[in-house]
């Protein structure tokens, strides 16, 4: 079973592409470079964003919410004798985003292969196919770190290399399992949204501010859902 949190009636719709930013991504960990390359946009893919348990779904989707840091220590900095505003400080999940998404639940074929970015070995081979990658954004080797980092563009090509596989060999990837960068026990899968193959399970509807998993999402990163 896996879990997303989306918009709409359809937790398991890709995104329209009305909604792709200039570089043609959705901003994403995983999505298609292949704009970069001049690929036409019904030759790319879209990625499904997963997780293994409810509390990671959400977490993914929430983290924006977070803190920052270095907002907070500036504020901190201010000298007065009122207390900074609450919303300057951030750290609340608002209403609204509860009401304008649904949490979805699927359970994936049994037959779909997943290439896993947690394993070693995959990550040997993803370093010797992409060298030429590595060496345009000056990185010596993709380990874990490389995976969960901030390096978009680097895994988005490891992405499009995984997607490619199948018109090479007979391995057919229908996506990538993955931790999250925000807590290791989170387990997150980038599923190609044309190799996905589902049985949907009822839909519960509108996220509640007492849901047991998203109050657990928000502890784990510090925030306060309304």
């Amino acid at each position: 079973m896996v879990y997303r949190v989306a918009r709409g009636f359809d937790a398991f719709a890709p995104p329209d592409w009305a909604f792709a930013r200039e570089d043609g991504t959705f901003g994403n960990r995983f999505d298609d470079p292949g704009a970069y390359r001049g690929i036409p946009e019904e030759n790319r893919f879209r990625v499904l964003y997963c997780a293994a348990q409810p509390a990671g779904a959400f977490g993914e989707t929430i983290a924006r919410y977070r803190r920052s840091p270095g907002l907070l220590a500036k504020l901190q900095q201010i000298e007065s004798d009122e207390p900074p505003d609450p919303e300057l400080e951030g750290g609340v999940v608002p209403e609204d985003f509860r009401l304008k998404r649904i949490l979805g639940a699927t359970r994936l074929s049994d037959n779909l292969l997943f290439a896993d970015f947690r394993d070693g070995e995959t990550l040997t081979v993803l370093g010797e196919e992409l060298a030429h990658w590595l060496a345009k954004f000056d990185l010596d080797e993709i380990d874990l770190s490389t995976m969960t980092s901030q390096h978009r563009r680097l895994t988005q090509e490891a992405a499009r290399y995984v997607y490619k596989l199948a018109d090479s060999s007979q391995t057919v990837f229908a996506g990538m399992r993955y931790v999250s960068r925000l807590h290791a026990d989170w387990e997150l899968w980038a599923i190609f949204h044309d190799r996905l193959v589902h049985t949907p399970e009822e839909t519960a509807g509108v996220i509640r501010e007492d849901d047991r998993e998203l109050q657990d999402a928000a502890r784990i990163l510090g925030l306060r859902v309304e």
